[in-house]
């Protein structure tokens, strides 16, 4: 079965955004899309209540063919899926089928309704599944795979999962220099060596020396990192979610959180097993 790449979708400008950027993607890999849409019923969607059954059955079923028609439309295979159930129990359902390398997301300007769902059903999903997640800014212009990319690192060890592990042959293929950033105290020792050991160890970053550290000191730690990768030039972010902080903060008060919020380029987040 070709690699797979299962793009979230509600036909927002940010959807449409992460689906060009998914597709440049899955041409490197020779992989194929699932484009993946939850139609939300009155019961998630009190204005629709009002609606009569026959017109939500039509509104489904309009959603389904706008679903297909955009995936006939791709320059690769490409499959179209609607689902009346919850978010997380569709993404569940797609990640057991698909075991794909990655679930993209588009990033809204505002706080969309999907993104509010992802922080509210899918994310005890993706701590149990332990799955990457690429999320895109509506902003983000380029279609092209990423020619830079940072890494931000903390000063923990960790180990990646086997999910994650899985998209070496994605980023081996973009030839991308990589430079792991780490956000050191103002004052004191660094423990920068100690996550930088942790990224070259996982071997899915190619070849890393000495030079491509790059530390950050009187900074917070999410300012840092993104002016590092500003000053850097990188195309893409790569940060690690921790099985504690996948659920409790991926979304609201960590630095994970702080990042895909703010970040000018593609976040992709990489969960570890510690």
């Amino acid at each position: 079965m070709l690699p797979a790449l299962v793009v979230l979708t509600d036909f927002s400008p940010a959807a449409a955004r992460a689906l060009r950027y998914s597709t440049q993607l899955a041409q490197q890999v020779g992989g194929r899309l699932v484009l993946l849409h939850v139609y939300q019923d009155p019961v998630l969607e009190p204005e629709s209540a009002m609606a009569t059954v026959p017109l939500v059955l039509q509104s489904r079923q309009e959603a389904l063919a706008e679903l297909t028609a955009r995936a006939r439309q791709l320059t690769l295979p490409a499959d179209a899926e609607l689902s009346v159930d919850t978010l997380a129990a569709t993404v569940a359902d797609a990640v057991q089928r698909h075991h794909p390398l990655l679930l993209v997301l588009g990033r809204a300007h505002d706080d969309s309704l999907l993104e509010r769902l992802v922080r509210q059903q899918v994310t005890p999903v993706l701590q149990e599944a332990r799955y990457p997640l690429l999320l895109v800014p509506e902003a983000w212009a380029a279609d092209q795979p990423p020619r830079r990319l940072v890494v931000a690192a903390d000063d923990h060890g960790f180990w990646l999962t086997p999910a994650a592990l899985a998209l070496q042959g994605l980023l081996a293929g973009w030839h991308a220099p990589t430079t792991v950033v780490h956000v050191g105290p103002a004052h004191g020792p660094s423990r920068a060596a100690v996550g930088f050991e942790a990224v070259r160890r996982s071997g899915l970053f190619g070849p890393l020396s000495d030079n491509d550290l790059y530390e950050v000191r009187e900074e917070a730690p999410a300012d840092g990192i993104l002016h590092a990768a500003a000053e850097l030039q990188a195309e893409l972010l790569v940060v690690l979610a921790r099985p504690h902080t996948f659920l409790d903060g991926l979304f609201h008060r960590s630095v994970t959180a702080q990042l895909l919020r703010r970040s000018p380029v593609p976040v992709l987040v990489l969960p570890t097993t510690r």
